[in-house]
């Protein structure tokens, strides 16, 4: 044990106590720099070194250091992050904020109550803060790129919009921030905007993949003489870019081409970018084969420990199914109306999964739920019905019935090769698609999608609604109609709220804000000469 002498120098009972457990010492600690004319770096050290160790025990000294030096922006930081880390969320706000106050500049501060409001699902309240970061914080390059990617990685893309005008005029040939004013224009439907920033981008930096993606659905390709083609196809030629980028560069060619009706071409074209991903990102059909087995023998486990969540002032909807099959659509049809809230793609599920792990406890299901309803919920304008449309979970329908057993459930479906070829055409780059990059892959994995929708379909509580993508595009009104009656929704529907900018994040925010077309159905068939492996994929 530290000697708790009063005489004893600070610093020295800080290289003891690095050898010893903090609990035991920040009492004495605490004593000590009480009771001399201690700095604040020796207190912030003292807390930076127990925070490290033991949060409650940083609690305690930072508690006492922000009342010797009250006016210290950094002491009050860093008992808002001990208090965070303790899962004492408001009195962690209320330091943090306390720092920002005596400090609006305070970099870490603001970033630390932005991250602790993202776990509340207090979005529209994280992106003030960081708003107002940008606004105190000096107006350099990296300062400006940190804030803009984060209000992007949090998906306030209007609030990051916002900043764009004045963040350009001060960095006008940054070709991150060309990149991320064309990204952010797309997700928000200005596509000619977006297409111009996203030229500018490629001009100022040719090697970044996600421009190249983007720009080929800033439009629909009509013109064999439309520059972006030209420019594509001079991409493709250079040996210079990597692998990320010309991958990219090939997609986003494919994708010309096929608007353009050449066929043999794209399917040339997306046949090698492909190939080229593939080759460097396998996908493990083994492992997917065992998490499907697992799951369909857990559910039985999982149920019986739930418990709650059957009353909730939200009802959650989870649109599942195939990624390409009609989920963006669906989202963006019901959320015409003020009750329903689209989230988009919310990426919850397989991390809460992870964490949960095969046999969560009922204490367990209840914080999990809890966290994702306040993600669901956020910090907008209330609505009855919110939407996390990420097709991906139906992988985790009965985690969803166990934390959630009101949510509702739409399962859209598509013919298998339409779907296939879409998926095919698409370069996601995200290792939970690693298996769409092949068709023999792509079947593998719709076998195993096919065994887990059968199995939920006919264990599960909860109320499930399948809807046929090509039912949906030749009578959208009807199918419409059949979904808010699953929902409960009434027959007459309210305009959304001028707040909630519609945001399309997916490869579909073209397609979803143009009228409801059937030219999809059936594509496939244009590239039946083209690609034998596609006809392997059964037809339902």
């Amino acid at each position: 044990m530290i000697d708790k002498s009063k005489n004893m120098p600070v610093q020295r009972a800080l290289e003891l106590l690095r050898g010893l457990t903090p609990a035991a010492d920040a009492a004495s600690l605490i004593e000590r720099l009480q009771a001399g004319t201690s700095s604040e770096s020796e207190w912030q050290d003292s807390g930076e070194l127990l925070l490290h160790n033991d949060a409650s025990a940083a609690v305690s000294l930072l508690a006492a250091a922000v009342d010797s030096m009250p006016e210290s922006p950094g002491l009050h930081y860093l008992l808002g992050n001990a208090l965070r880390v303790s899962a004492r969320a408001d009195e962690a706000e209320s330091a943090l904020r306390k720092a920002l106050l005596l400090d609006p500049a305070h970099a870490n501060a603001s970033t630390s109550l932005a991250h602790l409001l993202r776990e509340q699902g207090r979005m529209k309240a994280l992106a003030e803060v960081m708003q107002n970061a940008w606004r105190n914080q000096p107006r350099t390059l990296e300062n400006d790129q940190k804030i803009l990617a984060f209000l992007c990685q949090c998906e306030r893309f209007a609030e990051a919009d916002s900043l764009i005008p004045a963040m350009l005029a001060a960095h006008p040939q940054d070709p991150f921030l060309l990149r991320q004013a064309g990204e952010i224009a797309l997700v928000l439907g200005r596509f000619d905007e977006a297409r111009k920033h996203l030229r500018s981008s490629l001009d100022a930096d040719p090697k970044q993949a996600s421009a190249w993606l983007r720009l080929a659905h800033t439009h629909r390709f009509t013109d064999a003489d439309d520059a972006d083609v030209s420019l594509f196809t001079a991409a493709t030629k250079r040996s210079d870019l990597g692998i990320e980028v010309s991958t990219s560069i090939g997609f986003g060619l494919g994708k010309a081409l096929d608007d353009l009706g050449r066929f043999d071409e794209a399917a040339t074209v997306f046949n090698r970018a492909n190939s080229d991903w593939r080759s460097s990102h396998p996908w493990d059909a083994g492992a997917w084969q065992q998490f499907v087995t697992t799951q369909t023998n857990s559910l039985a486990q999982i149920r019986a420990r739930n418990d709650s969540r059957s009353d909730s002032d939200i009802t959650p909807v989870f649109i599942v199914g195939l990624p390409r099959s009609g989920t963006t659509l669906v989202e963006s049809l019901l959320t015409r109306d003020a009750q329903v809230r689209g989230r988009g793609e919310l990426n919850w599920m397989a991390p809460l999964a992870r964490q949960l792990g095969p046999n969560p406890s009922a204490a367990m299901l209840t914080s999990a739920a809890d966290f994702l309803l306040a993600q669901l919920r956020q910090d907008d304008t209330p609505a009855r019905f919110i939407i996390d449309k990420n097709p991906l979970n139906f992988r985790h329908l009965s985690l969803i019935n166990a934390m959630l057993p009101g949510a509702k459930i739409i399962h859209c479906r598509r013919n298998p090769r339409d779907t296939a070829l879409s998926l095919w055409s698409q370069h996601f780059a995200h290792e939970d698609l690693a298996w769409s990059y092949d068709f023999a892959d792509i079947g593998h994995y719709m076998g195993g999608y096919d065994a887990l929708m059968t199995h939920w379909h006919r264990v599960l509580p909860n109320p499930v609604f399948t809807l046929d993508y090509e039912t949906l595009v030749e009578d959208s009104e009807a199918s419409i109609a059949q979904v808010r009656a699953f929902l409960g929704l009434e027959a007459t529907s309210t305009p959304p709220a001028q707040e909630h900018t519609r945001t399309i994040t997916t490869a579909s925010t073209w397609q979803a804000r143009q009228e409801v077309h059937q030219n999809s159905v059936g594509r496939w068939r244009h590239y039946q000469a083209h690609l034998p492996g596609l006809l392997a994929i059964a037809e339902r």
